[in-house]
């Protein structure tokens, strides 16, 4: 009997690239005895698939947070759905729903709740769902009043939020919730491919099922988010409150987690710091098919070109990378740079492109996106990665398995990938930047230093980072936690 899986995302595959998005495509093709289902946190409904789903891919279902006139299930058969909502009278909501409701929100304002008493709630809650309407119950003067007098007397004053925030992180809550209110198929391991939201269905299917619950963290989620709230201009209550939520599910799903993978040392040190138990973190670096990036230095042409390939967003350090551009053109003659992904915040690009003109380097800066990444890289003198933050990113395994040196910040799991084999920068820094890719540009001896740096990685990383050995280790992973779950059952 073939091994079940529930892969469960959030804002990646099979709906956006990206690099989780790609080894989640390229565990499930490689695995095809495994049965995969796939559970996708989307933005939207009408979010289009980025990926073919292969044939082992038994059912996919998105879960749109926004979007939709009401949030929660949307039944096929409207008569279900009118059954359902009658069903969901106030006496049900106060007799069913309140108490398990206000323990949830409880763990949620509270820093320092336990992971426990917020699972068996959301359980409870779960169950509740399965029978009555998720957007009667959640809009209800009930839920309402809860969530009200849980801001007023669980949070200190100087943190309490006024009745704007209150309203405004009800609607955060009402939507995140509605992961309680769509069933999850009886898996033998649920694979988390990050952890907050996405890892809800590990931890309910775990306690409900019994079923093994596998987390992989490619970037730390909840160090991301602390990063992306800082640009966010709801007010500090508001943020603090989207922070706590997220901190106690991930703080949960680090608890139920069979498994913790782990891209590195950097990472497992957040892991944690946040809670995740040291005993169940495993290191399973990504992998990258060697038989697609190869090097192929007869394609490098003049002039110099230095290539980027990330999503264009804050996050990816592109504002750097192009403040360095124009220290670099100072000194280099014809230097070109290549910045290839899709647009992922358009008022940051556009600020990028504002940078560019005010340099005068239109003529030495490239924007598009590529379905070639493969020729991208041996078309390349340097592959440049300016990130702020990074797991364990693809973009410099696809490099160095091209023979492409590389010129990184130095975040995430970035240092522990090169060891040596490349040249490190600080972040959000352009001046540093620009320094390490002239240290690779500028000078007679600067190819000779470029044909070491490759060499050294390409070894490195037919070595360490292939696609068999990502997916021959995830494959004993799930056979092991197949049997310890058996076993579970059978005791």
């Amino acid at each position: 009997m073939a091994t079940s899986v529930l892969m469960t995302t959030e804002g990646t595959y099979p709906y956006f690239k990206g690099g989780v998005s790609v080894w989640c495509d390229q565990l499930i093709r490689n695995l095809p005895d495994v049965d995969f289902h796939v559970f996708a946190v989307v933005p939207s409904p009408k979010q289009p698939l980025s990926f073919n789903l292969p044939a082992n891919v038994r059912s996919c279902r998105p879960l749109p947070l926004w979007g939709t006139e009401l949030p929660g299930r949307q039944e096929a058969v409207f008569s279900q759905t009118y059954a359902r909502r009658l069903r969901t009278t106030t006496a049900v909501v106060r007799g069913q729903f309140v108490l398990p409701f206000a323990r949830v929100v409880e763990c949620l304002i509270d820093p320092e709740s336990a992971p426990e008493p917020l699972a068996k709630a959301l359980l409870v809650l779960q169950d509740y769902f399965e029978v009555y309407d998720y957007a009667r119950t959640m809009t209800s003067p009930e839920a309402w009043a809860i969530f009200l007098d849980a801001c007023a007397f669980l949070a200190p004053r100087a943190e309490r939020l006024s009745l704007e925030e209150a309203t405004t992180c009800m609607r955060w809550l009402l939507r995140y919730l509605s992961v309680l209110a769509v069933p999850y198929p009886n898996v033998d391991v649920v694979h988390a491919s990050m952890a907050g939201l996405s890892g809800v269905p590990g931890t309910l299917s775990k306690l409900r099922y019994g079923s093994a619950f596998l987390l992989t963290e490619h970037g730390i989620y909840l160090r991301e988010l602390y990063l992306a709230l800082s640009r966010m201009e709801y007010s500090f209550r508001c943020r603090q409150f989207l922070h706590r939520l997220n901190g106690a599910l991930v703080r949960m799903n680090y608890r139920y987690a069979d498994v913790v993978t782990t891209l590195g040392e950097f990472n497992r040190k957040w892991q944690e710091r946040i809670g995740a138990d040291p005993g169940k973190i495993l290191f399973v670096p990504n992998g990258v098919n060697p038989r697609v990036f190869q090097p192929r230095p007869e394609r490098r042409p003049a002039p110099l070109t230095v290539l980027t390939l990330a999503r264009i967003y804050p996050l990816k350090g592109i504002e750097m990378l192009v403040r360095a551009a124009a220290l670099v053109r100072d000194r280099v003659a014809g230097v070109r740079f290549r910045i290839l992904g899709d647009v992922a915040d358009r008022e940051y690009h556009a600020r990028c492109v504002q940078i560019v003109e005010e340099n005068g380097m239109q003529s030495a800066v490239e924007w598009g996106e590529t379905s070639t990444p493969a020729a991208a890289y041996n078309e390349a003198h340097i592959f440049c990665l300016p990130s702020i933050s990074e797991g364990m990113p693809y973009c410099v395994l696809e490099a160095m398995l091209s023979g492409c040196p590389v010129v990184a910040t130095d975040v995430g799991n970035v240092a522990d990938i090169l060891a040596g084999t490349g040249v490190l920068v600080k972040p959000k820094d352009p001046a540093d930047l620009a320094c390490g890719l002239l240290s690779l540009l500028e000078g007679a001896d600067a190819e000779s230093r470029r044909e070491s740096l490759a060499e050294r990685a390409l070894a490195r990383a037919l070595k360490q980072y292939t696609i068999d050995n990502c997916v021959v280790r995830f494959m004993q992973i799930y056979e092991d936690l197949r049997v310890c779950d058996m076993n579970y059952q059978t005791a």
